[in-house]
């Protein structure tokens, strides 16, 4: 509390405007329904809240609600979730997650829908909610699905190898022309893989379409969560028979089309609200190996956000520079605002990215968007820790909160990786984000806006990490500054002028 206190004590010292009348609020959280999210189209499109301010969803992928394929029968594939994990979350300075969901277990026989996994999902979003987390509900797959594994007792020809299930749709939805499941190289390029994907671009035996009604299902239970920021459409969408060609640009942007049609139908039929649709690009994006998408014109829908995975400098070869130029470039050809759905860093010590994540995490700041890392806890008997199908873990599982392998054994956050996504950071802005520096080793700070017309002038809400608390603020074109603690944390609030600006340390 001394802490706070000290922040309110300098903004009364440091202000330019008129005196700042500071109050504390207690640390209980989920106090109130999160505001809605909407996403604006245009030159500067941007995801803003209904009070008309910006906000940077900053973000966590939270995997422990999908179905993974066990490759090794002695050790768990997932993890259980629980409260204590939102609470973690937010105590990092998360403010939302993006939470995997498998078609697997939502339809698990055809045309079925499994109203128990729909209250696991309900009930997170619950646990999201008591700590002010938004959700993205992501409809996550890897390599199409959890039945594309190669048999134990099958011998690979030569120059391939054995290939794990993964997760995403379920066996019945699995049609692989009886194409090998072997691959000669990555899990996407496996035959059965790929068959399995041009079968589901052309909704062969109705695959498609089935996948399409389970979205219109899933947005009906959820159309009028707040808490729910939107609907991520398809997981790195996978290689048919022509990746570099209309698998990635007509296919891809016409199952869109109809799955976003079903969304907005179960939003109606719920008696709800629109969410932001997620859409990512194919999952050569991800490796930097083609940039193809669907073309502007592939939906009319307006409430749209492009989420590429930015794995620049860790699983694809774009520098993060370039990353981040390329993404940006494509949503502003659709007019949409920008998202990463997935990011991160997996060496075997986190201090060995230290400096690649800081830049990162500047170039997030300089281009004023949000990310989700991956990922938060990942257990030593997923597929992404186990090479193939029988083998061994290997000896840690790289989430943020890290594991050695196989006993499962938890390690906290590493500093090297959690002091920087627990930096300061904007929550809400009124109007729009015109310059924007953090630095999560020193608490340095700065934000600049500019209002605009219809916004709500109090909207503002800056986080400031605990071990930061006692920094020296100073503002310029904000007043009524006050504070809120959350997990020990701070979150700063105040009312805007035109143009405003507020610095930390």
């Amino acid at each position: 509390m001394r802490r706070v206190l000290r922040i309110i004590a300098v903004a009364l010292v440091a202000t330019l405007l008129t005196p700042i009348s500071a109050t504390t609020a207690s640390a209980t959280a989920g106090d109130s329904p999160l505001p809605l999210l909407h996403a604006t189209r245009g030159a500067h499109a941007v995801i803003e809240n209904d009070r008309g301010a910006q906000v940077l969803l900053r973000a966590v992928n939270v995997t422990q609600l999908a179905e993974y394929y066990q490759a090794n029968p002695d050790v768990d594939a997932n993890l259980p979730l629980a409260r204590d994990d939102f609470r973690d979350i937010a105590a990092l300075g998360f403010n939302s997650v993006r939470l995997v969901v498998n078609w697997s277990r939502l339809e698990p026989t055809p045309g079925g829908y499994d109203t128990d996994y729909v209250a696991e999902i309900r009930e997170a979003v619950r646990w999201a909610a008591d700590y002010d987390l938004y959700v993205v509900l992501d409809m996550h797959q890897d390599a199409y699905g959890i039945a594309v594994d190669t048999p134990l007792d099958e011998t690979c020809s030569t120059g391939t190898h054995p290939n794990n299930g993964w997760d995403g749709a379920p066996e019945w939805a699995t049609i692989t022309d009886g194409a090998s499941t072997c691959t000669p190289g990555e899990r996407e390029v496996a035959p059965a893989v790929q068959h399995a994907w041009q079968n589901f671009f052309d909704d062969t035996e109705g695959v498609q379409t089935h996948l399409v009604e389970t979205w219109g299902r899933l947005a009906r239970d959820f159309a009028r969560s707040s808490t729910v920021a939107g609907f991520d459409l398809l997981n790195e969408p996978g290689l048919g028979l022509n990746p570099f060609g209309g698998n990635a640009t007509t296919d891809l942007g016409a199952y869109y089309r109809r799955a976003i049609a079903a969304i907005r139908a179960g939003e109606r039929e719920g008696r709800g609200f629109s969410h932001i649709v997620f859409w990512e690009p194919s999952v050569l994006w991800s490796a930097g190996v083609s940039r193809a998408v669907p073309d502007p014109g592939f939906t009319r829908d307006d409430n749209l956000v492009f989420s590429p995975h930015i794995y620049a400098e860790s699983l694809s070869s774009d520098t993060i520079g370039s990353g981040f130029k390329v993404a940006r470039e494509v949503a502003q050809r659709h007019r949409v605002a920008l998202w990463s759905g997935e990011w991160g860093f997996f060496p075997d010590q986190p201090a060995d990215a230290a400096d690649r994540i800081e830049r990162y995490a500047a170039a997030e700041d300089r281009y004023a968007v949000g990310g989700a890392w991956w990922s938060w806890k990942q257990a030593c008997g997923n597929p992404h820790v186990v090479p193939q199908p029988g083998a061994e873990p290997r000896p840690v599982s790289p989430s943020l909160v890290r594991f050695t392998c196989p006993e499962q054994v938890m390690s906290p956050v590493d500093p090297a990786f959690g002091d920087v996504l627990s930096r300061p950071a904007p929550r809400a802005v009124p109007g729009r984000i015109t310059d924007l520096t953090s630095d999560g080793r020193t608490g340095a700070f700065s934000l600049t806006g500019q209002y605009a017309d219809g916004a709500k002038r109090c909207a503002l809400r800056v986080f400031v990490p605990e071990r930061f608390a006692d920094l020296d603020v100073r503002t310029s074109g904000i007043r009524r500054l006050a504070t809120r603690t959350r997990q020990g944390n701070v979150v700063l609030r105040g009312c805007v002028a035109d143009t405003y600006r507020l610095r930390i340390g």
